[in-house]
């Protein structure tokens, strides 16, 4: 606890087809465990939450396809934006891009 050593894993990304079980539409996310690196794991569980998303919908292309993009070193240190002024904050961090707003739903019309 308070240790800011940067912690490099070696893993591959899961998609829905590696977290898919025996039960059809039925996935268990984030079950994995590499240790703790939780900054630089949640990359991990989004894009497995991305893959399985997209295979429920039925967009088996996109369930398929990896989007997982590591930092070039593969290590992610501490968020440390906690104190930071809100522009920093704001910023990209060192695991992922600043988020963007996605829409999920159908349109009506009336």
């Amino acid at each position: 606890m308070g240790d800011d050593r940067q912690v490099a894993v070696d893993l591959r990304a899961t998609g829905a087809a590696d977290l898919a079980h025996p039960e059809p539409g039925f996935y268990i996310v984030g079950a994995k465990s590499y240790g703790r690196a939780p900054t630089f794991l949640a990359l991990t569980g989004f894009e497995q939450v991305r893959s399985v998303v997209a295979a429920i919908a039925g967009d088996r292309e996109a369930a398929a396809r990896v989007d997982l993009v590591l930092p070039d070193t593969g290590v992610c240190g501490r968020s440390g934006l906690f104190d930071a002024p809100d522009d920093q904050a704001a910023s990209d961090s060192c695991c992922a891009p600043a988020p963007q707003l996605v829409q999920i739903g159908a349109r009506t019309t009336r």
